[in-house]
């Protein structure tokens, strides 16, 4: 790694830049000094930026009739000049993605609306359902800023997506689909800290190297580091975070051990549960476990045998009249159907249109299922969502709910209390656990390879802006996908019912 030169003065900091240091110093002082190692941001990430930014442009008609300043990252002193100009000049009623610097710190506010008596209140606008405690930090930083430039804040307030608003059709209620929350003494009772954090992460900027941070949970909290497989890069094959449900008192109890990897961790050691001895156990000796009650659980199987999988959508914005914010619609199901003398047979469901998918859906399903045999599903998911199938659509809530009358088996737990490969890693998910047992099958030749970019591909089927070529383009890899996962389940049970 080239070290970085002729970096004083020390660069400005950012409202994101300052909650990347608050996570870890050594990912703002990458961030800032060698951005090259920043992978780029992938297509499930930048659905999420594209659906925040959507989100900030409906939440500025709440307060209509402001000034925005449409200077990108790259021109923010132009911001922040133009909106010196703003508050020096008439009022406004308010200010969207204002541009301030104070303490060497420069942040956009997203909505700044003037208040009586010269005061603005600050807005900070999420695409959460809710206020997180990393909210904080975010809101305090901006208020710190702002009064230190001078202007002067009434409330400190954070808007989010109300979870509760049901989306009747047509035009957002504006006043109901966000809900508005008072944050001001969080984040004032968070400013005296700030003086502290701002002058650690200077100095861990001002370095010759990199801060020596060790892989941690704060790779993952209180959002996935983007360079959390560069500080990876050549450690141990099995960390310690890879123990099931390990806790932070753990994980600390294992540093001030001087253990990091899975191995090294004696026989006996102190707070293990009984899963994370297993787990030790299986990587310590390089040899998978397998309990065979599992072989006896699954000879219960009755024929038919269902093995279903469902694929899903959770939109920010409802699409459907009837859902809310983040609702999740399923879309698709697959289902490899196994007779008494293991024959297999397969049959699938994709929704096509723009219309709301739940009730065709829920209608094939119960078509395909019929009213006996098991269905072997993996996770709660697909239980959870005809559950909610049964309350959105009440004239066949009987018919769905009886498809969870004894006849549901998570394959999940059974793996997870009775299975453990080193190769897992400490994962339970189908994703981990096939490659493990079943190498020969897996997702690498497929286009669409997990559940979130299922949901965005479907999201882009749907979109009127895609051409057909494409809509059907996505539909094959869609099916191809959904399928896969229930073969990989056949697959799975094969394996485990002849281990």
């Amino acid at each position: 790694m080239n070290q970085p030169t002729g970096r004083k003065p020390l660069p400005k900091l950012s409202k994101s830049s300052f909650n990347a240091g608050l996570q870890c110093l050594k990912r703002l002082y990458l961030e800032s000094f060698h951005r090259e190692l920043v992978p780029p941001v992938d297509e499930a990430q930048q659905a999420v930026f594209d659906a925040g930014t959507r989100i900030g442009e409906l939440a500025r008609d709440l307060y209509p009739g402001g000034t925005l300043l449409e200077q990108d990252h790259l021109h923010i002193n132009d911001a922040i000049a133009e909106t010196k100009k703003i508050i020096a000049g008439p009022p406004v009623a308010a200010i969207y993605e204002g541009g301030f610097l104070f303490d060497d710190v420069r942040v956009r506010v997203d909505i700044l609306p003037r208040t009586a008596r010269g005061r603005h209140d600050l807005i900070e606008v999420k695409s959460t359902t809710s206020v997180k405690e990393e909210h904080i930090p975010d809101v305090a930083i901006q208020l710190y800023v702002l009064e230190g430039a001078g202007v002067k804040v009434g409330r400190a307030c954070l808007a989010h997506l109300n979870k509760e608003y049901v989306y009747p059709g047509g035009d957002y209620d504006l006043r109901q689909l966000f809900a508005i929350e008072d944050v001001t003494a969080k984040a004032e009772e968070y400013l005296p800290s700030i003086p502290a954090a701002l002058k650690e992460m200077r100095l861990a900027l001002a370095g010759a190297q990199p801060p020596q941070v060790r892989p941690g949970r704060q790779c993952a909290n209180p959002h996935d580091c983007p360079l959390v497989d560069y500080c990876q890069e050549g450690r141990t094959g099995h960390p310690v975070v890879q123990l099931p449900r390990a806790s932070q008192s753990l994980l600390a109890l294992l540093e001030s051990a001087g253990i990091e990897d899975i191995r090294d961790i004696y026989a006996g050691f102190a707070g293990l549960n009984q899963l994370q001895r297993r787990v030790r156990d299986c990587v310590v000796n390089n040899r998978a476990y397998l309990n065979p009650a599992i072989r006896r659980e699954l000879a219960g199987l009755e024929h038919p045998v269902h093995f279903l999988d469902f694929e899903s959508f959770n939109p920010a914005l409802p699409l459907y009249p009837g859902t809310r914010p983040y609702q999740v619609i399923p879309f698709q199901w697959s289902d490899h159907v196994m007779g008494p003398g293991g024959k297999l047979a397969h049959r699938e469901f994709l929704h096509d249109g723009s219309s709301d998918p739940r009730e065709p859906l829920a209608r094939s399903l119960l078509k395909t299922l019929g009213r006996s045999g098991s269905i072997v599903v993996y996770s709660g998911f697909e239980e959870t969502r005809i559950r909610e199938l049964s309350e959105a659509l009440p004239h066949l809530a009987k018919d769905l709910l009886a498809l969870l009358d004894g006849r549901i088996v998570d394959l999940h737990p059974l793996v997870r209390d009775n299975c453990y490969h080193p190769d897992f890693h400490g994962s339970f998910s189908l994703k981990a656990v096939l490659p493990a047992l079943v190498p020969e099958l897996g997702y690498g030749d497929l286009d669409i390879t997990n559940g979130q970019e299922a949901s965005l591909a479907y999201a882009e089927m749907i979109d009127q802006a895609t051409p057909d070529s494409r809509r059907q383009e996505i539909r094959a890899d869609l099916l191809s996908y959904c399928g896969r996962d229930t073969e990989a389940m056949v697959r799975l049970v094969d394996t485990l019912r002849g281990a």
